[in-house]
């Protein structure tokens, strides 16, 4: 996955690891960073290009449309959409070009939903004392959540997470992306150790690295 080293470096990527490692080592509680390219779908965007394209060029040619609208240039039509149209695939696997045509309440939406399934995909609900944690970041969006079982969620209000999930987005809009990740997996397990503090039989449950999905 190439594109990842477009915002991570393999130098923060090994940082992250050894953050994870240092800060479950004061605590039960595991902590899981995932990174994901986009989490919103996307499909609709060829076609809204398409629209938009062609209701530009309808308002562009409008001061000529005595000179377009008759034979033969009208022919010429259908066979422009078919061009738009395909062109749009293109144009639509531009990461700013899907941002834009993701509407903000979408992606909010299709953010949280990726994020509760990578918790249950990645197995953060199955830790012995259900004290896992997700630090989930959607690149496209440029967005984050975090994630607490309900061991931790017992003993933590949602509002624990407010300024993490913030310190992460300022972050992340400064293309800080793996300090990021770093300052907020830190800020977790200081709320995990005061809560769920080591003991002596701990083991790792969960692995350590940054997971990193299309």
């Amino acid at each position: 996955m190439a594109w990842i080293h477009r915002y991570i470096s393999d130098e923060d990527i090994q940082k992250i690891s050894e953050a994870v490692q240092k800060a479950e080592e004061k605590t039960d509680g595991e902590i899981v960073p995932i990174i994901v390219r986009r989490s919103s779908t996307v499909g609709h965007v060829p076609l809204t290009l398409t629209l938009l394209i062609l209701l530009l060029l309808v308002v562009v040619e409008l001061p000529y449309s005595d000179l377009l609208w008759i034979r033969p240039w009208v022919y010429a039509w259908p066979f422009l959409v078919i061009v738009i149209y395909y062109a749009s695939f293109f144009i639509g696997r531009l990461p700013w070009i899907q941002k834009v045509l993701v509407p903000e309440r979408d992606e909010v939406e299709q953010v949280h939903q990726r994020a509760h399934l990578e918790f249950f995909t990645n197995k953060v609900n199955k830790t012995k004392h259900h004290t896992g944690i997700l630090i989930f970041v959607s690149v496209m969006e440029k967005k984050a959540v975090i994630l607490a079982d309900e061991g931790i969620s017992k003993k933590l209000p949602n509002e624990t997470w407010d300024k993490v999930l913030k310190n992460l987005g300022d972050q992340l809009g400064k293309g800080n992306w793996g300090f990021g990740f770093v300052e907020a997996i830190e800020a977790c397990g200081h709320h995990l150790k005061t809560h769920f503090p080591a003991s002596s039989h701990g083991e790792n449950q969960l692995k350590n690295q940054l997971i990193v999905k299309p």
